[in-house]
């Protein structure tokens, strides 16, 4: 858990968001929030390697769906499309589905 807390609080260190591992495991979900962030996470496991799967949210950015190992592996595992070519129907509507399909994962995750 060591590995996965220094990553976080890294990637969220210029807003002084950390994550709590000393209460994690007794409630393995949760949200946090801070400095115009929404981050609602999630352990879990695969092949046995632990992860911390969060969903963060800013108004100034993307939304994204990752996941950290204790191993160190980063992933990225989603994310909202914010852009799509000006005047093309047909790049506006695959905008429009890969972020319905994005959204529908993180709700299915539940971390929305």
């Amino acid at each position: 858990m060591q590995t996965i807390q220094q990553i976080f609080d890294k990637k969220f260190a210029h807003w002084e968001i950390v994550l709590l591992v000393d209460s994690m495991a007794e409630k393995p979900r949760g949200s946090l929030n801070g400095r115009g962030w929404t981050i609602n996470y999630q352990l879990g496991t695969e092949s046995g390697v632990l992860y911390l799967e969060y969903f963060s949210s800013h108004r100034m950015t993307n939304d994204t769906l990752n996941r950290i190992y204790a191993d160190g592996r980063e992933e990225l595992v989603g994310y909202c499309q914010e852009f799509y070519r000006a005047n093309d129907e047909e790049a506006r509507q695959a905008c429009r589905r890969h972020n319905r399909k994005f959204y529908a994962d993180v709700r299915r995750r539940g971390l929305a």
